[in-house]
């Protein structure tokens, strides 16, 4: 047998050592004994939450989402939104008669992006929620 196989082997059959009676205070005095810094087991700091805002964070969150939603609503939605008008009201007189072609592009690349900003937090969410 190895050196390491005969050692552990002889440690195996040591007889057991009694339990000794032990209270808070001797467990405290070990503690604080085995500490080389701090002194003093009471001179720890208590470990702070590094996320103490959590929960308000998300609720801003989800109010930006919602807030978002209403926007996108407005400008995409029905006939009566923004892009509604745009897609069916180019006759003449109406609000975007003689508007270019490259402002109206402008205008539904923005509503794009915003759609794509509202997706970007919904996702955050959902990873910051779990």
């Amino acid at each position: 047998m190895g050196k390491f196989e005969n050692k552990f082997l002889s440690v195996l059959k040591e007889d057991e050592v009694p339990a000794v009676d032990a209270n808070p205070a001797d467990d405290a005095q070990s503690f604080a004994g085995s500490l080389d810094e701090p002194d003093n087991a009471s001179d720890f700091e208590d470990i702070q939450d590094n996320q103490p805002n959590t929960a308000n964070e998300l609720s801003q969150l989800q109010e930006w989402v919602d807030n978002i939603d209403e926007v996108i609503d407005y400008l995409n939605g029905g006939t009566d939104s923004v892009l509604g008008y745009l897609r069916t009201d180019n006759k003449t007189g109406t609000i975007f008669d003689g508007v270019s072609d490259a402002t109206k592009s402008e205008i539904l690349d923005i509503c794009e992006r915003l759609a794509s900003l509202n997706q970007i937090f919904k996702n955050l969410y959902i990873e910051k929620h779990k």
